[in-house]
């Protein structure tokens, strides 16, 4: 019932193209923000450098999380929240039926938009770049594995986030402004903590060799792909139960 809720609303579907933009922008203009603004990365004759280039078809999992507070805080927007979980005898079920809706929301929104950001950036440098580098192989199969988990941690993360804070306009906007404006603080400011992040764990999955000392950011202090993807797992757990439990305490209005 939860995921043929969350197909027949158009929020999803605008979602869903609004990742795939945002996946296409970013690899699409990576090459020109190297060049031009960022020279510190250094040249496209770097394979490390086209690598990471790539990676930036991955930039749609806000919106991943995005859909998990949909998914959730939609209920209590619309004043539909109580229905919902009165019409299931355990409140937990119903918890657990939404978060598992915006695991697989999240991971189809980066199935489709992260192999979009990747044709994109593949037609821009082959195009406009022709003496770029050549990418790693392992680039692809690395982006794609990290698309579909961070898209699928994420929407869970969301789900358990909107479920605490209840209101979808706090809620997106608190994901939002953590994903765009702390981390990368956090991360360029402390490099040695920036890998228990979101952002550093997601770039730990794709095992990128990318060093700027301008911006204080060197890809090699973030955790290997097996740590990153459990780190990424237990944080979805961890704030999935606290969510649980606190729900099962709190009254439904």
């Amino acid at each position: 019932a939860e995921t043929r809720k969350l197909v027949y609303q158009r929020s999803f579907w605008a979602m869903l193209i609004l990742a795939s933009l945002f996946s296409v922008l970013s690899t699409v203009t990576a090459p020109i923000a190297v060049e031009e603004i960022a020279p510190g990365y250094g040249g496209l004759d770097d394979p490390n450098l086209i690598d990471g280039l790539y990676a930036n078809a991955i930039s749609g999992y806000v919106f991943a999380m995005l859909i998990g507070i949909l998914i959730v805080a939609g209920d209590f927007r619309h004043g539909t929240a109580v229905a919902t979980y009165v019409a299931v005898p355990k409140r937990g079920r119903v918890f657990l039926a939404k978060a598992f809706t915006a695991l697989i929301g999240g991971a189809v929104m980066q199935a489709v938009a992260t192999p979009l950001g990747l044709l994109s950036g593949y037609l821009t440098l082959n195009t406009f770049f022709p003496e770029a580098a050549e990418p790693s192989q392992a680039i692809f199969v690395n982006t794609g594995l990290a698309a579909l988990i961070s898209g699928a941690t994420l929407g869970v993360l969301g789900a358990s986030f909107a479920s605490l804070i209840r209101s979808q306009v706090v809620a997106t906007l608190g994901a939002i402004l953590w994903l765009f404006a702390v981390e990368p603080i956090f991360i360029t400011t402390v490099p040695d903590q920036g890998k228990y992040f979101l952002i550093g764990l997601i770039t730990g999955i794709m095992s990128l060799d990318i060093e700027n000392s301008d911006f204080n950011y060197d890809s090699a202090a973030f955790f290997d792909p097996v740590t990153s993807v459990a780190l990424l797992g237990a944080y979805a757990l961890a704030l999935g139960l606290v969510s649980l439990i606190v729900n099962l305490r709190r009254d439904i209005e």
